[in-house]
């Protein structure tokens, strides 16, 4: 009894002080503020005052500020006159270097693209200017080097810029004549750029913020605030915002600005896009001491003598007592389209400047702080990076690690033979096979990625997972039979059986391949999500989930797998049930708000019948869905080994059935967790991380801030669990293709015992690779490459599905018209990725689809007798 006490005594003070440590751990959203460098002197020696309005970016890992306007001989209503400079000053590490500039502007347009600076329009003592131009930092010999563009079609000062690639947007801004609406692009990867007139602005603006950023399907322009000038000498003030969609060329309305005190307008301002779909916006002009000034103007023009002595007067004491712009720094989330006000700027704010992101900070250099006055400093904002995982939340993880390895060396009690290790001596419960397949697809990227994608788009993917559903009746019918009648261990011996070792050597081959380039990706992705918002270190992730796996996979063989994925399987189910409890306990909107937010957002949209092969419309979905699941679950060994793992083929039914329908109840909830999260996020809009880069984060953020200690660790080990599922599937595949396809071919006769240990020995060195894959991924950041990769071997997937139609659904087709249907299934895929912008999801058609018929034409061309009995549907 006492030893009973004192663990309820552990576990009790073990929430206690996980709890104290999530009160206490670092919120979000934090910005640091410092004084990052100085302007130094000008080359003359003369003091610097500071510049506003100077164009401003980044290049070659070195910040570039050019030209701007400021008063060094006094306060512009005292005389002083308005100086555009004509200096450029480059910041490396903490040392800036000033550099002459030639043309002085100030109050133009820039932004950064991979080729330097984009400098457009400005003024000077002459007006509003044209002119564009490049600015480039070449560190050796040291110098910036200019390079002129096309000009504007018209002259444009105080305008908003942002690139999207290689174009470059410009949008609103005035010249003497008007107050613009127009948006303009050039891009300047073309053979011959040019400016090029888009959709104009719902409203004619200047001084807006441009900013390029995701709304978590596609990167979208926001235009936020700003103000016109009118014949009345009273600027019209904005607190609008509208985002520009480049594929469509629409705009459309979004959440105007918002303080802590409701809708406010605002001009001059600054901003940059952080994370994955946010936009910091600081400082600006919120326009109460603007608009009074530009009253008093026009009241002073019709007034006479006392009259406008103390107009003027009041004027002038509103200038020279003026208390500086708004500090406020306002977070947008371009998804659940809200705005909070996340922090102050400690210092004094600047207006007419532009801020930057490098390396992963935020610069605002120099800027207006008041009327006429110009600060040096250039401010630099350090984004926190918050993690937040409990000691009870180790302490689960830690159980379930233990748990996975107690089922490798219990299993590993059965291994006697290949037949034991390959297919778990055909004794697998129905149940617990069903259960397998299940989690053999369900991989930790479905698990953060599903929820991440309805939380920013809506429910149209959802009939890709229904469609697993619709054709189980061709497995079942079709594909199982042929596997258990033939007795193979790997699905591609049914390919030799019907065509020749040649079609079956290329298949199996292409599945090692895919196999080897996925488990980087499946280790390594989770690994990143969980390290953000956990703290738990990239590398350590990939290590214990690769060892882990590694360990109770080479011991247990399919049935190891089967068994760990059962478990797992129950983990993340009862991990996503828990959020999907948790989290409407958390929203503030009632049933109407909720009801209404949706509608507003179609969030719940399931259907989009635009005939449009370019984005995950209906048919895309069911199309490419269908055929992409029959390939899975109909010729992919890492599904196939399942079948072959329970006692008779009734048995293999019966789980295919239970996994296939497990897809349904969990589908919905993981479309529901993240419409959820959508509605929290627009509750709570301070409670994102504007620090998380990736989309996928969303999930685990909001598991590891809002659930209870424990709670939070069970729903996190179920990501660790689906990434191990994934992993422990494809070692398992892999070996089983390795030894079968090939290794009995070369050395057909070794002992069964041979066999065994060549598996054990290759699941080892294959788990070891696909571990390190994942390891140096980590290290040289070079997941975009792996993902490529993945995808073009994604694309030769369909040609393999192709083999296995033209096989079990035709009689004429031979081993030849077998390969020549998979190569120009190859080289139809290639030609599609490169010359169409067809969407992902149909690659598994066009592949299936062109083998097939190609296949099927070529051995009509040059037949050739074989024998197929019993190897067709045709009896």
């Amino acid at each position: 009894m006492r030893f009973i006490r004192d663990i309820r005594f552990m576990l009790t003070a073990s929430l206690f002080f996980s709890w104290i440590n999530k009160g206490n751990a670092q919120q979000p959203n934090q910005i640091r503020w410092d004084v990052a460098a100085t302007l130094p002197a000008l080359p003359d020696g003369t003091p610097q005052p500071g510049v506003a309005g100077a164009f401003t970016g980044i290049h070659n890992n070195a910040l570039i500020l050019a030209g701007g306007a400021n008063f060094p001989n006094g306060m512009p209503w005292e005389g002083g006159k308005k100086t555009y400079r004509s200096e450029v000053y480059v910041m490396r590490g903490d040392t800036v270097t000033v550099f002459p500039f030639e043309n002085p502007a100030a109050y133009g347009a820039s932004a950064s693209v991979p080729d330097g600076v984009v400098c457009i329009g400005g003024e000077n003592d002459n007006g509003a200017l044209t002119q564009t131009f490049l600015l480039q930092w070449q560190e050796t010999p040291g110098k910036v080097v200019r390079k002129n563009l096309p000009p504007l079609p018209f002259p444009l000062t105080n305008a908003a810029a942002a690139a999207i690639g290689q174009t470059v947007y410009v949008a609103g801004g005035e010249n003497s004549e008007r107050v613009s609406n127009a948006l303009l692009s050039i891009d300047l990867a073309a053979p011959n750029p040019s400016w090029k007139m888009l959709a104009d602005i719902p409203a004619a603006l200047s001084h807006s913020l441009l900013v390029a950023q995701s709304n978590g399907s596609k990167t979208q322009l926001y235009l936020i605030g700003g103000r016109a000038r009118t014949a009345s000498g009273i600027s019209d003030r904005s607190s609008k915002a509208w985002a520009y969609d480049p594929g469509r060329n629409q705009w459309a309305p979004v959440a105007p600005v918002h303080d802590e005190k409701g809708i406010t307008t605002l001009s001059a301002a600054t901003a940059v896009a952080t994370g994955a779909s946010y936009i910091l916006v600081m400082g600006g002009d919120k326009g109460d001491i603007f608009h009074r000034i530009e009253t008093l103007n026009a009241q002073i023009a019709l007034s006479e003598g006392d009259g406008k002595a103390k107009l003027t007067e009041e004027k002038l004491s509103i200038l020279r007592d003026h208390p500086g712009f708004s500090k406020d720094v306002l977070l947008y989330n371009t998804i659940t389209d809200t705005w909070t006000v996340t922090g102050q700027l400690p210092y004094a704010a600047p207006v007419t400047a532009t801020a930057v992101k490098w390396n992963g900070d935020i610069y605002i250099p120099s800027g207006e702080i008041r009327p006429g006055t110009r600060t040096t400093d250039i401010l630099k904002g350090t984004i926190s990076k918050p993690s937040y995982f409990a000691l009870t939340d180790y302490i689960v993880l830690g159980l379930y690690f233990i748990g996975m390895v107690v089922i490798g060396l219990w299993t590993s009690r059965h291994q006697h033979s290949t037949a034991d290790y390959f297919k778990g001596g055909e004794k697998i419960p129905g149940w617990a096979t069903g259960l397998s397949i299940f989690g053999a697809k369900l991989s930790a990227i479905t698990f953060i990625g599903i929820p991440a994608k309805t939380y920013a788009t809506d429910w149209t993917y959802f009939f890709l997972l229904m469609t697993i559903i619709l054709c189980m009746p061709l497995v079942v019918r079709f594909f199982i039979p042929y596997y258990r009648k033939l007795g193979v261990t790997s699905s591609y011996e049914y390919l030799e059986k019907r065509f020749s070792y040649a079609v079956r050597s290329v298949s199996a081959g292409m599945y090692i391949l895919l196999q080897l380039g996925r488990m980087g990706i499946v280790i390594l992705l989770p690994a990143i999500a969980l390290s953000v918002v956990t703290g738990i270190d990239v590398k350590l992730s990939i290590l214990l989930m690769g060892a882990v796996s590694l360990f109770y996979t080479v011991l247990g063989g399919i049935e190891a797998v089967i068994w760990t994925e059962v478990v797992q399987v129950i983990i993340l189910l009862a991990g996503a049930l828990l959020a999907l409890i948790l989290i409407p306990l958390s929203l503030k909107s009632d049933g109407a708000a909720v009801a209404h937010t949706m509608e507003q957002y179609n969030k719940l949209r399931l259907f989009d019948f635009r005939f449009d092969f370019t984005s995950a419309t209906f048919w895309v979905v069911i199309i490419g869905g269908f055929t992409l699941n029959l390939i899975q679950y109909g010729c992919d060994q890492t599904v196939v080994q399942r079948y072959l793992t329970t006692p008779d083929e009734k048995t293999a039914v019966k789980s295919l059935k239970l996994g296939a329908w497990l897809t349904l109840p969990s589908t919905i909830i993981f479309f529901a967790i993240g419409t959820l999260l959508f509605l929290f996020y627009r509750d709570h809009p301070g409670q994102v991380n504007m620090a998380l880069d990736a989309q996928d984060t969303i999930f685990p953020w909001y598991i590891v801030t809002q659930l209870p200690p424990g709670v939070a660790g069970l729903v996190i080990t179920a990501i660790f669990a689906a990434a191990m599922g994934s992993l422990n599937g494809s070692l398992n595949g892999v070996s089983t293709v390795f030894v079968n396809d090939f290794l009995r071919r070369l050395s057909p006769e070794k002992g069964d015992k041979y066999y065994l240990r060549s598996a054990k020995i290759t699941t080892l060195l294959v788990g070891l690779l696909g571990t390190g894959f994942a390891w140096s991924m980590a290290e040289q950041g070079a997941t975009s490459l792996w993902d490529q990769f993945n995808l073009i071997l994604g694309l030769f997937t369909g040609g393999v599905g192709g083999l296995f139609v033209l096989g079990i659904f035709t009689r004429r087709a031979t081993g030849a018209g077998a390969i020549a249907g998979f190569m120009a299934s190859a080289i139809i895929q290639v030609l599609l990725l490169q010359y169409t912008d067809m969407h992902l999801l149909m690659y598994a058609f066009t592949g299936l689809a062109s083998c097939v018929i190609t296949g099927y034409a070529w051995s009509i061309l040059f037949p050739k007798t074989q024998n197929i009995q019993g190897l067709t549907i045709y009896r």
